[in-house]
């Protein structure tokens, strides 16, 4: 029942609505629509600084003005167009509380996932590099001896115009890209090839002419040096893209400081806990990843290094993608085999990581891997951190997307422990033979069900 009180104050709202409306009515025609058109426009005028304070429009966080310091423009003139969605949409908030720099978001019907691919203090630091002249620090490793790399880190706090800094260092790119330029920045490019580097500027997106009739322009190459130093992702996602059947995701396009990529389902970690079966699938799918990318019919060895739950994703249909290239390291086989240095035939093998409780470790030897034409890392890889009871993870999720596996089929046991065995092999056991086997009773399992 309602109170009394409640009741005497709904009565007094309801006069004063009533002697509001009787007075409006006494009103002038002219008094009458001079308030409505001065409510409409308060109206309107508040919800454009709503807008500009709260609802996000991507075009914000591009910095698009940074150019050639960026990732490049082809996005930039229907970016506008997109409609971020829920808690993504307030950008003063989600600017100091979205530290990833990711956005998802529709446009034109197609869901997308906007990137900045780096935190904001990361460009911070990399627009000092171009103030100082260049685009990295110079390494002591013999892969880092690039044109544009710095010996020594220039101050933070450093005051400079970015974009007139880096046409300067774009005016050092007189004739074409050559490994020299590339060579060093970032793990991609430890030990790029010039079939590499041509198969970049051929599939590189963001050109504002055709490639053929003269090459990339000054800006144009900027701009992908740029990106190669900052996150390598949109330009892996063109050297192998996901339309000739590569995981990793769709790239569509960029403008400034952000690209526009394919959303390609959740994260890999919202199926640990699913049915096995569901489980069994994706993990089947994860090794034959592992085997397109180290071995494939382009002769391109791909070794992705940051194995987590978080860097793969699952779209409705349960297929598999490599959402975060970030990490990637392309091999050239055929320009080993070309060199044939001593060694370069001999298999590389990844030796076992402990990890502590809880912490997902896995050590990479660059160096082995540009060296070898066989390696059996991307197993290893997939097996140590994802597959086997010896994957770890910092969120609880221990013991690998195989575990818990019916123990009334006859291949479970065999299949756990194979994944077991293709993180640590027993001694003089080839993890190229353990992940065939485990691919096959994968496959046999999947079948019987």
């Amino acid at each position: 029942m309602m109170k009394s009180g409640s009741t005497f104050s709904l009565l007094n709202m309801q006069s004063t609505i009533l002697k509001v409306r009787l007075q409006f009515r006494n009103w002038s025609m002219s008094s009458r629509t001079l308030t409505v058109l001065s409510l409409f426009a308060a109206g309107f005028f508040f919800y454009r600084i709503s807008v500009y304070f709260l609802v996000t429009d991507l075009s914000y966080h591009t910095e698009w003005r940074s150019c050639p310091a960026c990732y490049g423009s082809r996005m930039c003139w229907r970016i506008h167009e997109s409609s971020v969605h829920g808690k993504e949409g307030w950008h003063h908030i989600n600017h100091m509380t979205n530290v990833k720099n990711v956005y998802f978001a529709r446009l034109a019907g197609e869901e997308l996932v906007f990137k900045k691919l780096a935190h904001n203090d990361e460009l911070a630091t990399i627009d000092s590099y171009i103030c100082g002249g260049g685009l990295s620090l110079c390494s002591t490793h013999s892969a880092n001896n690039h044109r544009f790399c710095l010996s020594e880190a220039p101050s933070l706090n450093q005051q400079c115009d970015v974009q007139k800094a880096v046409h300067k260092i774009a005016a050092k790119l007189t004739g074409p890209l050559v490994v020299e330029d590339v060579k060093g920045l970032g793990d991609a490019m430890y030990c790029p090839s010039s079939r590499l580097v041509q198969r970049m500027i051929f599939r590189y997106q963001e050109f504002g002419k055709e490639v053929a009739d003269g090459g990339l322009s000054k800006e144009e190459k900027m701009m992908m040096l740029y990106t190669l130093s900052v996150n390598p992702e949109p330009i892996i996602q063109q050297l192998f893209p996901y339309d000739e059947g590569w995981p990793f995701i769709k790239y569509i396009g960029a403008c400034g400081r952000m690209i526009a990529e394919q959303n390609g389902g959740l994260p890999l970690r919202n199926y640990f806990a699913a049915d096995w079966k569901v489980r069994v699938k994706l993990s089947l799918q994860l090794l034959h990843i592992a085997d397109l990318l180290t071995d494939n019919t382009i002769g391109f060895k791909i070794y992705f290094s940051d194995i987590s739950l978080d860097n793969y994703v699952v779209d409705e249909n349960l297929k598999v993608s490599i959402a975060d290239a970030e990490n990637v390291l392309v091999v050239d086989e055929m320009e080993l085999e070309r060199a044939a240095a001593p060694g370069f035939d001999k298999p590389h093998v990844s030796e076992f990581d402990t990890c502590e409780p809880g912490a997902n470790c896995l050590s990479v030897d660059m160096d082995g891997l540009c060296s070898a034409t066989t390696a059996d890392f991307n197993f290893y890889a997939v097996c140590r951190s994802l597959l086997s009871s010896y994957a770890q993870d910092e969120e609880g999720m221990n013991g690998g997307l195989l575990h818990s596996l019916p123990s009334s089929y006859p291949l479970s046991q065999s299949i756990s422990s194979l994944a077991d065995e293709c993180a640590k092999p027993s001694k003089g056991r080839s993890r190229y033979t353990i992940k065939d086997q485990l691919i096959t009773d994968l496959e046999k399992f999947i079948s019987s069900f």
